[in-house]
C-alpha cells in the first residue's frame, strides 16, 4: 500500500538522518579533544593563542557542517565536508606532535570508525583513501627516513578501512533486510486491518440479513399462494407460460436464498435441487454464462449481450461450485446492466490462460471515478443511489476464496470492465 510504503521510507530516512547527525555533531567534539591532546603531547603549543585558534578553526566549520546536515537536501555535501574537516584536523595535530610518530595518528582510525556507522561502503572507502593519502603526505614531510613505520601505519589504516567497509556492507544489508521485513509486516497488518473492518461491517448487518431472510421465506409462501390463484385465470399462450416459468424460477431462487441464509454454516445444502436452468452437474463455464445471461436478460431486455468464448473455452469447467459461480456471474452482469441504466450493449469474454480462465464482463456505461475505484470493494460502499454496497465485495470474496482474483477498471473507449481469474478443473 502507498501509505505504508511512504511511511516506511520516511522512517528509514529518519533513522539514517539521525545516525548521520550524531556523526556530524560528534566530529567537532572529538576534534576539540584531539586539540587538547595535541597541546599535552607538544608543550610548546600551550603558550599563546595558536592552539586555540587551530582548534576553533576546525571545530567551528565542523559545527557548521553539522547544522547544514540537518537539511536533507544538503546532508550528503555536509557529510563530505565534515569528513574532510576531520581528516585535515587529525593530519594537522599529528604534524604538530611528531608526524607519523605522533599518538594522534590514531585519529585517522577514529574517522574510519565514524564513517562505518554513518556512511555507506563507498563513504568508508573514501574516508580510508583520504586518510591513507594524508598519512603518506605526513610521512613525506616529517619521516622520510622512517619509511618502515609509515608503511606499517598505512597498512593498518587500509586494513581498518577494509574491515570497516565489510562492516558497513553488513550494516547496510541488515538495514535493507529489516526494511523489507518491516514493509512485509506492515502490508500484512494493513491487510488484517482491512479484513477486520470488513468483518465489522458484515457483523453489523448480520442481524438485519437474518431478519430479511426470514421475511423472504414468509413472502415466498405468500407469492406461491398468489401464483396458484392467478395461474388458472391466465391464457395459455407461449408468452404467458414463459412469464409464469420465470416467476416460478424467481420464487424458487428466493426460497433457496432464504434457506441458505438461515441455515447454519455446517448445514449440508447439496441436497437442495438447483432451480436455475443450465446449472446442472457437468455444466461448463459457457453453460453457466448462458444461464446467467438468460436470467439477467429476462429482467433487463434493453441490454444486448455478446458472449465471446476464445478457443478452448467451450469445454472449460471451473473449480467453483456451480451455484456460487452462477451467483458471481449474475452479480457482475447485473452491475453492468445497472451501470448502463438498463439500456446499452455489454459483453462477456472467456479466455483460458494456463490453469486459469479469465472472465471479463464489460459495459458501455460512464465508468468509475478514481475515488469510486479505490472504495468499490469495501463492504457497504456504493456509488448507486439505491445500491447495497455488497455486490462487488461478495464477488471478490468468492474469487479470493477459490484461489482466484477480481479486478475492475475503466475501458479506454468508455465504460468499465470487471476481470475475474478462476482456476479451471484439472483435465477440463
Amino acid at each position: 500500500p502507498r501509505r505504508h510504503e511512504s511511511g516506511a521510507i520516511a522512517r528509514d530516512a529518519g533513522s539514517m538522518n539521525g545516525t548521520l547527525q550524531r556523526a556530524l555533531w560528534s566530529r567537532p567534539l572529538v576534534l576539540a579533544i584531539g586539540g587538547i591532546g595535541a597541546g599535552l603531547a607538544n608543550p610548546g603549543l600551550q603558550p599563546g593563542l595558536f592552539l586555540e585558534i587551530l582548534i576553533v578553526s576546525l571545530v567551528v566549520p565542523g559545527a557548521l557542517a553539522a547544522m547544514l546536515g540537518q537539511r536533507r537536501r544538503f546532508a550528503r555535501a555536509a557529510n563530505v565536508a565534515s569528513i574532510a574537516i576531520g581528516l585535515s584536523g587529525w593530519a594537522l595535530f599529528a604534524l604538530l606532535t611528531g608526524g607519523v610518530r605522533s599518538p594522534l595518528v590514531v585519529g585517522f582510525l577514529l574517522e574510519i570508525l565514524v564513517s562505518v556507522v554513518s556512511t555507506s561502503v563507498r563513504g568508508v572507502a573514501t574516508t580510508t583513501g583520504g586518510a591513507a593519502l594524508l598519512l603518506i603526505g605526513l610521512g613525506w614531510i616529517t619521516a622520510r627516513d622512517d619509511l618502515g613505520l609509515l608503511a606499517l601505519e598505512v597498512v593498518l589504516v587500509v586494513a581498518a578501512g577494509g574491515v570497516g567497509a565489510a562492516l558497513a556492507g553488513r550494516r547496510q544489508a541488515g538495514e535493507v533486510a529489516l526494511r523489507t521485513q518491516g514493509e512485509e509486516l506492515g502490508q500484512r497488518l494493513e491487510a488484517l486491518q482491512r479484513e477486520l473492518e470488513d468483518e465489522r461491517v458484515i457483523s453489523r448487518v448480520g442481524e438485519n440479513v437474518a431478519r430479511l431472510a426470514h421475511g423472504l421465506k414468509n413472502a415466498v409462501h405468500s407469492l406461491r399462494g398468489f401464483v396458484g390463484l392467478i395461474e388458472p385465470q391466465l391464457e395459455g399462450g407461449a408468452g404467458t407460460r414463459a412469464a409464469l416459468a420465470g416467476l416460478h424460477a424467481a420464487i424458487d431462487d428466493l426460497e433457496k436464498l432464504a434457506r441458505l441464509t438461515l441455515a447454519s454454516p455446517e448445514a449440508d445444502d447439496t441436497s437442495v435441487e438447483s432451480p436455475r436452468s443450465g446449472a446442472g452437474e457437468g455444466a461448463t463455464l459457457v453453460d453457466l454464462v448462458s444461464a446467467a445471461r438468460a436470467e439477467v436478460e429476462a429482467a433487463n431486455p434493453g441490454v444486448g449481450w455478446t458472449v465471446d468464448a476464445r478457443s478452448g473455452a467451450e469445454a472449460v469447467q471451473v473449480g467453483v461450485e456451480r451455484e456460487t459461480l452462477l451467483e458471481l456471474l449474475v452479480i457482475l452482469m447485473r452491475n453492468a446492466v445497472e451501470a448502463m441504466s438498463g439500456r446499452g450493449a455489454a459483453r462477456v469474454d472467456l479466455d483460458p490462460v494456463g490453469s486459469f480462465v479469465r472472465i471479463a464482463v464489460s459495459d458501455t456505461g460512464p465508468g468509475f471515478s478514481e475515488e469510486v475505484l479505490e472504495n468499490l470493494f469495501q463492504p457497504g460502499y456504493t456509488a448507486k443511489e439505491k445500491g447495497s454496497g455488497f455486490g462487488l465485495f461478495l464477488a471478490r470474496r468468492i474469487a479470493d476464496d477459490h484461489g482466484g482474483s477480481l479486478e475492475i477498471g475503466n475501458l479506454d473507449g468508455g465504460g468499465a470492465c470487471v476481470q475475474v481469474a478462476l482456476p479451471t478443473v484439472s483435465g477440463a
